[in-house]
């Protein structure tokens, strides 16, 4: 039961991460490219549409929902690996849930349109 709770406390240290990178890195890059694409919206003309600016745009618009995805995906993982390892009080394993479970919210509050 040892291992599982430090693997459990490893998934969610990595799920941090890369919830940590979703925060500062990824959702920076898309509200950046919506500004652009909200810019180019009140020009006049439509040259903006249909060009490389607005598909980099949108994708890296459509990237943090994505993102967002796998880090949902790998804070259930951590929180499901962790659990079990609590119960039968292995107190390592708290970190993975903690961690898992900080994930998970980061991940849906991107990844999914419930906060919208």
């Amino acid at each position: 039961m040892k291992i599982l709770a430090i693997i459990g406390a490893s998934l969610g240290v990595i799920a941090l991460l890369l919830g940590l990178y979703l925060q500062f890195v990824i959702v920076d890059a898309a509200e950046a490219a919506e500004a652009s694409w909200d810019f180019a919206r009140n020009m006049p003309g439509d040259a903006y549409y249909g060009s490389v600016a607005h598909m980099n745009d949108m994708a890296a618009m459509d990237r943090k929902t994505d993102f967002g995805v796998i880090v949902m995906a790998a804070g259930l993982l951590a929180f499901l690996v962790s659990i079990v390892p609590v119960i039968k009080k292995q107190h390592i394993a708290w970190i993975g849930v903690g961690l898992g479970v900080l994930a998970l919210l980061l991940g849906a509050a991107y990844g999914t349109h419930m906060f919208s």
